[in-house]
Protein backbone atom coordinates (compact mmCIF):
# COMPACT_ATOMS: atom_id res chain seq x y z
CA UNK A 1 0.00 0.00 0.00
CA UNK A 2 1.43 3.40 -0.92
CA UNK A 3 1.97 6.01 1.73
CA UNK A 4 -0.09 9.16 1.42
CA UNK A 5 0.59 12.56 2.87
CA UNK A 6 -2.09 14.32 4.87
CA UNK A 7 -2.98 16.33 1.77
CA UNK A 8 -3.76 13.11 -0.10
CA UNK A 9 -0.93 13.69 -2.60
CA UNK A 10 1.40 10.74 -3.14
CA UNK A 11 4.91 12.21 -3.49
CA UNK A 12 6.60 8.86 -3.90
CA UNK A 13 5.00 7.98 -7.23
CA UNK A 14 6.69 11.01 -8.83
CA UNK A 15 10.19 9.77 -7.99
CA UNK A 16 12.61 6.97 -8.68
CA UNK A 17 15.59 6.39 -6.44
CA UNK A 18 18.97 5.05 -7.51
CA UNK A 19 21.44 3.99 -4.81
CA UNK A 20 25.16 4.29 -5.55
CA UNK A 21 28.09 2.74 -3.71
CA UNK A 22 31.31 4.52 -4.66
CA UNK A 23 34.64 5.56 -3.21
CA UNK A 24 34.55 8.80 -5.23
CA UNK A 25 34.17 12.20 -3.59
CA UNK A 26 30.83 13.85 -4.40
CA UNK A 27 32.29 16.34 -6.89
CA UNK A 28 34.16 13.60 -8.78
CA UNK A 29 31.07 11.39 -8.88
CA UNK A 30 29.01 14.32 -10.13
CA UNK A 31 31.54 15.03 -12.88
CA UNK A 32 31.44 11.41 -14.02
CA UNK A 33 27.64 11.23 -13.89
CA UNK A 34 27.37 14.43 -15.92
CA UNK A 35 29.68 12.97 -18.58
CA UNK A 36 28.03 9.53 -18.74
CA UNK A 37 24.40 10.66 -18.63
CA UNK A 38 24.81 14.01 -20.43
CA UNK A 39 23.45 15.92 -17.43
CA UNK A 40 24.51 19.19 -15.88
CA UNK A 41 24.29 18.49 -12.15
CA UNK A 42 25.46 21.55 -10.22
CA UNK A 43 26.48 21.77 -6.54
CA UNK A 44 24.23 23.92 -4.37
CA UNK A 45 24.15 24.53 -0.63
CA UNK A 46 24.01 21.35 1.39
CA UNK A 47 20.54 20.22 2.37
CA UNK A 48 19.83 20.31 6.12
CA UNK A 49 17.86 17.37 7.45
CA UNK A 50 16.83 17.26 11.12
CA UNK A 51 17.96 14.19 13.06
CA UNK A 52 15.97 12.36 15.70
CA UNK A 53 17.92 14.21 18.39
CA UNK A 54 16.84 17.54 16.89
CA UNK A 55 20.24 18.47 15.42
CA UNK A 56 20.49 19.32 11.75
CA UNK A 57 22.65 17.17 9.51
CA UNK A 58 24.22 18.49 6.28
CA UNK A 59 24.17 16.33 3.16
CA UNK A 60 25.74 17.29 -0.17
CA UNK A 61 23.14 18.28 -2.76
CA UNK A 62 23.48 18.54 -6.55
CA UNK A 63 20.65 19.49 -8.88
CA UNK A 64 19.79 19.50 -12.58
CA UNK A 65 16.48 20.04 -14.33
CA UNK A 66 16.05 18.86 -17.89
CA UNK A 67 13.67 21.47 -19.30
CA UNK A 68 12.83 19.35 -22.35
CA UNK A 69 11.71 16.22 -20.49
CA UNK A 70 10.76 18.14 -17.32
CA UNK A 71 12.77 15.66 -15.30
CA UNK A 72 14.70 16.80 -12.23
CA UNK A 73 17.78 15.03 -10.90
CA UNK A 74 19.07 15.32 -7.33
CA UNK A 75 22.36 13.75 -6.30
CA UNK A 76 22.69 13.54 -2.54
CA UNK A 77 25.25 12.12 -0.19
CA UNK A 78 24.05 9.47 2.24
CA UNK A 79 26.69 10.05 4.89
CA UNK A 80 27.14 12.90 7.32
CA UNK A 81 29.63 12.39 10.12
CA UNK A 82 28.28 9.25 11.81
CA UNK A 83 24.73 9.35 10.50
CA UNK A 84 23.09 8.32 7.25
CA UNK A 85 20.35 10.05 5.32
CA UNK A 86 18.55 6.70 5.05
CA UNK A 87 19.47 4.66 8.11
CA UNK A 88 18.46 1.38 6.46
CA UNK A 89 21.01 1.94 3.65
CA UNK A 90 24.29 2.18 5.57
CA UNK A 91 26.39 0.74 2.73
CA UNK A 92 25.11 3.29 0.19
CA UNK A 93 27.24 6.39 -0.36
CA UNK A 94 24.99 8.45 -2.66
CA UNK A 95 21.42 8.64 -3.90
CA UNK A 96 20.25 9.86 -7.27
CA UNK A 97 16.62 10.95 -6.97
CA UNK A 98 14.82 11.35 -10.29
CA UNK A 99 11.62 13.41 -10.22
CA UNK A 100 9.04 13.04 -13.00
CA UNK A 101 11.07 10.03 -13.92
CA UNK A 102 11.74 8.32 -17.12
CA UNK A 103 9.67 5.21 -17.66
CA UNK A 104 10.95 1.89 -16.33
CA UNK A 105 12.34 0.89 -19.75
CA UNK A 106 14.56 3.96 -19.81
CA UNK A 107 15.82 3.59 -16.23
CA UNK A 108 17.79 0.45 -17.07
CA UNK A 109 20.16 2.25 -19.52
CA UNK A 110 20.79 4.86 -16.81
CA UNK A 111 21.74 2.12 -14.35
CA UNK A 112 23.96 0.43 -16.96
CA UNK A 113 25.72 3.74 -17.74
CA UNK A 114 26.31 4.45 -14.05
CA UNK A 115 27.81 0.98 -13.55
CA UNK A 116 30.41 1.79 -16.23
CA UNK A 117 31.83 4.67 -14.18
CA UNK A 118 35.19 3.83 -12.67
CA UNK A 119 35.10 3.54 -8.85
CA UNK A 120 31.38 2.85 -8.70
CA UNK A 121 31.04 -0.56 -7.16
CA UNK A 122 27.26 -0.98 -7.01
CA UNK A 123 24.23 0.77 -8.53
CA UNK A 124 20.66 -0.33 -7.97
CA UNK A 125 17.12 1.01 -7.93
CA UNK A 126 15.75 1.32 -4.42
CA UNK A 127 12.07 0.76 -3.64
CA UNK A 128 10.99 4.02 -2.03
CA UNK A 129 7.84 2.43 -0.63
CA UNK A 130 10.02 0.29 1.65
CA UNK A 131 11.93 3.24 3.16
CA UNK A 132 10.83 4.91 6.40
CA UNK A 133 10.09 8.65 6.41
CA UNK A 134 10.50 8.91 2.62
CA UNK A 135 7.71 11.47 2.21
CA UNK A 136 9.33 13.70 4.83
CA UNK A 137 12.64 13.48 2.97
CA UNK A 138 11.00 14.26 -0.38
CA UNK A 139 9.26 17.28 1.13
CA UNK A 140 12.61 18.51 2.49
CA UNK A 141 14.18 18.07 -0.97
CA UNK A 142 11.42 20.04 -2.65
CA UNK A 143 11.59 22.83 -0.06
CA UNK A 144 15.36 22.98 -0.44
CA UNK A 145 14.95 23.23 -4.22
CA UNK A 146 12.56 26.17 -3.79
CA UNK A 147 15.04 27.91 -1.48
CA UNK A 148 18.15 27.57 -3.64
CA UNK A 149 16.87 27.56 -7.21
Amino acid sequence: MSKKSSSGFDFIKDYQLVAIVSSLKDYALCYNINNKLDLDLVKYNDILIPSISGDERNFSWYYFKDEISRTSYYLMGNKCERENLLKSQKAVDYFLFIKNPVDKKMLNPILVSLRKISNIMVVFELDMQQQKNMETLLEAIELHELEVI
